[in-house]
């Protein structure tokens, strides 16, 4: 990966262009050829760089629900969970993270309260044990994996574009239909867009001014490249938590939002035994750097009471199927 598929990453992670020609845009943008803009972009899938380009969606429009779970697992419970957990499609990430009592953290992303709660009965019916805790958001601040590749810091300025209104927007069954065909990974050709809708016997225009509705609404959060960020160069993350007072939570969520490194920021309920009320996803090269970024958050909002629990291993990451 050189320095012209880095701008071309930064470029497409931020916003993938919903046109006929993605590659000519892209090529333009990029000062070279529409068919090298699509090579580049095609060795980087081929290598394993980029996982999918395709769309990234809020689920609590579409109508599911979702939350964050900790839990207490004991060593020869874990590979378990891990099986049973492979097989249950509403759990798309499962971590083991480094801290003395709450170990495992996944997340459930559901089409009901009642299938979630279901989930959370299975989980816990194979752990024996009810030391499973959810852990939903009470204020989403900024969800956004987009990673700065290079050294582009005037050039890389994504945005995180959030509205309250769009908990208005009526979903109809075209924008379901949508939904279904953008979730996957765009076919690897010169007119994506044109391939795909004659695959579903659709009006490509259609299909592209469908796409940017959704857009438009927020119920697509982008439509982008997501990367496999280990071979991206990104090989620590770490869940940043703090302990803020309930009152100046939301300001100091939205500044933690602000800053590049920080991929997710939500506020979310505490425990008896786990006082920490924000979480920020930290991305960086090295744990090193991880840990440098959380005390600059904590210099910039001076919240000093803080954890970071790094990844210890990554038992399952996958992309939510909604309307399957």
């Amino acid at each position: 990966m050189d320095a012209l598929d880095q701008v071309i990453l930064n470029k497409i992670q931020v916003a993938f262009p919903l046109h006929p020609r993605p590659f000519q845009l892209i090529g333009k943008e990029a000062e070279i050829t529409e068919n090298e803009a699509w090579q580049r972009v095609n060795s980087l899938r081929e290598n394993r760089i980029i996982r999918r380009i395709g769309g990234v969606f809020d689920s609590r429009i579409l109508g599911y629900t979702s939350t964050l779970c900790a839990a207490e697992v004991p060593e020869d419970k874990i590979s378990i969970l891990a099986r049973l957990m492979q097989g249950i499609t509403e759990i798309t990430h499962n971590y083991l993270r480094l801290h003395p009592k709450y170990n495992l953290w996944f997340t459930i992303i559901a089409s009901s309260q009642e299938r979630l709660q279901e989930v959370l009965t299975l989980v816990k019916t194979a752990l024996g044990s009810n030391e499973v805790y959810s852990l939903p958001a009470i204020e989403v601040f900024k969800i956004g994996v987009i990673f700065n590749l290079g050294d582009y810091q005037d050039e890389f300025n994504p945005s995180y574009s959030t509205s309250k209104e769009s908990s208005k927007y009526v979903l109809t069954e075209e924008d379901k239909i949508l939904v279904k065909t953008l979730q996957d990974s765009l076919p690897s050709s010169l007119r994506p867009f044109d391939d795909l809708a004659r695959k579903l016997d659709m009006d490509e225009t259609y299909l592209i001014t469908g796409s940017q509705r959704l857009l438009d609404n927020y119920v697509m959060r982008r439509f982008g490249a997501i990367l496999y960020h280990q071979k991206a160069g990104f090989t620590s993350n770490g869940m940043g938590v703090w302990i803020v007072p309930e009152e100046i939570a939301n300001e100091v969520g939205l500044k933690m939002a602000e800053f590049q490194e920080v991929s997710h920021c939500y506020q979310r309920p505490t425990l008896p035994d786990w006082p920490y009320n924000l979480f920020t996803m930290i991305h960086g090269h090295t744990n090193q750097e991880c840990q440098q970024i959380m005390a600059n958050i904590s210099e910039v909002t001076g919240i000093k009471d803080y954890a970071l629990l790094f990844s210890h291993k990554e038992l399952k990451k996958s992309s939510m199927r909604y309307f399957t």
